[in-house]
Parts: C-alpha cells; structure tokens; sequence
C-alpha cells in the first residue's frame, strides 16, 4: 500500500534533557509503556476515529521486536506501517509490521539502540471520509541485533557515512508540499542505491512528516510546523544500510 505523505502536528518535545515523553516521568527499562492520553504530545495522540493503540512491550526480550494492539471496531487493517524514533532523535526505523493472530502486531526493529523513544504508526483506515490515520505512543525499545553507531546531525546538504557522501538537497515549506532530492557518491562518483526512505520530526513541537519517493531521487512531503526539524534518510546500497541525519528549518 502507499501512503499519502503523512503530517502531524504533536505536541512539545524538548532534545537532550526530556525524559519519554508519555506518562511517566521516570522510564522504566522493563521494555513496557503505558499508552497514556496523548502518547508522544498533544498532536499525536494513541487514539482516533475507533482506533486506538495499546499493551505496547518488547516481546519476550528477542532483539528488536515490539508487540503492540491495534484495537478498532472496524473494518481489519491489511497493512501497517510503523516507525520508531530515539527520545533524541537521532535514530529511526521504519518496519512494516505484522499481524500475530492473536489481535497484536509485530515489528522488528534490528538496528535499534534500545532504551527511551516513540512508536508512530500508519495505516489507511478504509474508509474515504477517513482516510489515513497516524497514531502514536512511547516505548522503551529493546536493543536490536545491530546496534548502530551514534549518527552525527549535518547542518549542511553533505554527510559522509561509511564512505560514502550522502546529500540531500532542497528546502522544506511550511504547510506545502515539499521536495528533497537525495543523492549518493563514493570517491567523487555517483552510486545508485537500491531503496530509500526520508522521515522528518520538529524539534520544538515534533511535527512528524513522511516524504513519498518520487522520479530521479525526489521525494515529497508536506511539514507542519514551522522551525527546525531533524530529517533522517536511510539508504541501502549493496545490503549496507546507511544512516544519515540532517537539520533543516522550514518555513513559508
């Protein structure tokens, strides 16, 4: 399924000295999370039109795997996709998670570091007047199979991860639709890069966007919320899976 490029405004977020962002202050490491009334702030909240999220825990300690509910007395949802993002922002990973049988879904997220972050996920919910829905809530994330080195945030248009020089030019519209152009060279030549995928959250009120890959290494979403936010690209080129964040302002 594709989905429409998805924004959604939530509520404040402050980087490096926040604790998680739900309920409780103090965040235990049990890997369990109380899907409180607005989950990750006021804009993103864990319930809407019938659905709710909820019982979201890393299953049973296996590495990167996050169970969680999807209670909702309509129509069965045949695909969702859900994100996960370090309490600094400096980490994400997209999953498409899956059904279990038992009424939960599954994600696996291999790369994850672990520890405080917020669950986001997206799904058409059937129905036109609808539409797509975003719901949200914290989790403390279990460690994945990989863990990631800590990524570094680029200011500029260049970072260069694992050899490779990843770019990412073009301006991010506040409340427009936006286009980014992704592109990545190693040793000055361009390299062509099997799949891609471009997240963006607000710093100051963690506006959360997805850009939709277009033509020629374009891709397209619409930002909600003025400032800055942190934009996060991974790239697979080869079976190697690099990571990049970058920091861009948005206005209009």
């Amino acid at each position: 399924m594709t989905y429409r490029a998805l924004a959604s405004a939530v509520g404040a977020l402050l980087l490096w000295t926040a604790p998680s962002c739900g309920a409780s202050e103090t965040p235990s490491h049990t890997g369990e999370t109380k899907a409180g009334v607005a989950g990750w702030g006021d804009g993103l909240v864990d319930h809407q039109a019938g659905y709710r999220l909820s019982d979201i825990r890393a299953d049973g300690g296996r590495a990167g795997r996050v169970r969680f509910e999807l209670e909702s007395g309509q129509a069965d949802i045949a695909e969702l996709t859900s994100w996960y993002w370090s309490a600094d922002l400096r980490y994400f990973e997209r999953a498409v998670a899956r059904p279990m049988g038992d009424g939960a879904w599954e994600a696996t997220f291999p790369d994850s570091p672990g520890g405080p972050g917020h669950l986001v996920v997206a799904f058409d919910s059937g129905d036109e007047e609808i539409g797509d829905l975003v719901l949200g809530s914290d989790l403390v994330a279990p460690q994945g199979k990989r863990r990631p080195s800590e990524a570094r945030v680029s200011d500029g248009d260049v970072q260069k991860v694992g050899g490779y020089d990843v770019t990412l030019s073009g301006d991010l519209l506040l409340a427009q639709p936006s286009t980014l152009t992704l592109s990545v060279a190693s040793a000055g030549k361009q390299v062509r890069y099997a799949e891609a995928e471009i997240a963006a959250v607000s710093i100051a009120s963690g506006a959360f966007a997805r850009f939709e890959a277009g033509p020629d290494g374009t891709f397209s979403g619409t930002p909600s919320s003025p400032g800055r936010f942190r934009v996060v690209v991974d790239v697979v080129i080869a079976d190697q899976q690099l990571h990049a964040v970058f920091e861009r302002a948005a206005f209009g």
